[in-house]
């Protein structure tokens, strides 16, 4: 009764989401097919592939080398958002990691993520949506700080924590202007049905690019990710399910004129499954890989 009542909120909260989520679930060539149209009115001249990690616990610290040196020798060379705390007790790892010429993205400055006793497990905490502005703008900017001083980088790119849970307008507005302010040149913050609405790489504001996450192939409105297939205990897809909706969106994007495959995972959860691995296989045969700075660079 909860799923439904929360399903039928959903529906009159966002009508046009709902219909889209129904339509392109229905027939995901109709998502692809805007996909394409929005990517070529955007500048992007090919099909690209970003993947980026979300480094939130303790635990990818501990995995982080060995699944990025096994990536490059791929040809992919991922993408890092790593809360600043966690940043710093991992350095050795993520310092050998930047060195490699891998780009970082601020997350926050606060670890979000916390161990919890009686499941056994790490769980979130700290949601942007549940914070004042001004701490949301204390963590901002400490993220920023963090990066600058352990990394020597200036960063250029923002991931919110929990990302699905800040995408309302009114929060995107506060995000991009926060972002806007330090000089950053993109966000991947939203949802995938904000890029089936704007386009997979668009401008919400002069100045700032938003490039929203990719969705699964059979439903284009709900987010691949790795949570959902290697982790969660009431997992909504087997690490075959993985690989099959990865090779299928692989499919949908072959031979089109322009395309971005925005993928996200964490490392604990694909560190030792082939799964994975074999997604990002069929995803570098249709794709250019790349990370967020280098494909701005190449639609200037």
């Amino acid at each position: 009764m909860k799923s439904l009542i929360k399903r039928i909120s959903g529906a009159v909260a966002a009508p046009r989401q709902t219909l889209r989520h129904y339509v392109t679930r229905r027939d995901p060539r109709v998502f692809f097919q805007r996909h394409e149209a929005l990517a070529v009115a955007a500048g992007l001249a090919d099909i690209y592939l970003v993947l980026s990690f979300d480094c939130d616990t303790e635990e990818d610290i501990a995995v982080a080398w060995d699944v990025h040196t096994r990536l490059m020798d791929m040809g992919v060379l991922p993408v890092y958002a790593v809360p600043g705390e966690l940043l710093v007790r991992g350095i050795d790892t993520y310092g050998r990691i930047a060195e490699t010429g891998a780009e970082f993205m601020n997350h926050g400055g606060r670890s979000h993520t916390f161990f919890n006793t009686v499941t056994g497990r790490d769980e979130s905490c700290f949601f942007y949506d549940q914070q004042t502005r001004e701490a949301v703008h204390e963590d901002i900017v400490t993220g920023d700080a963090i990066l600058r001083r352990e990394l020597n980088i200036a960063p250029q790119g923002f991931r919110t924590p929990h990302f699905g849970t800040f995408g309302h307008r009114k929060h995107l507005a506060f995000l991009y202007n926060e972002v806007k302010s330090l000089g950053y040149r993109y966000s991947s913050s939203t949802m995938p049905h904000v890029g089936d609405r704007r386009g997979p790489v668009h401008r919400p504001v002069p100045g700032l690019v938003e490039f929203p996450v990719t969705g699964r192939a059979s439903a284009p409105m709900i987010i691949l990710d790795s949570w959902s297939a290697f982790r969660a205990p009431d997992r909504t897809l087997t690490p075959e399910d993985y690989v099959c909706e990865g090779t299928a969106l692989a499919e949908a994007m072959a031979g089109r004129r322009a395309g971005l495959l925005n993928l996200y995972a964490d490392p604990c959860h694909i560190a030792h499954e082939p799964a994975f691995f074999k997604a990002v296989v069929a995803w570098c045969r249709i794709a250019k890989p790349t990370s967020y700075q280098r494909l701005l660079d190449t639609l200037r």
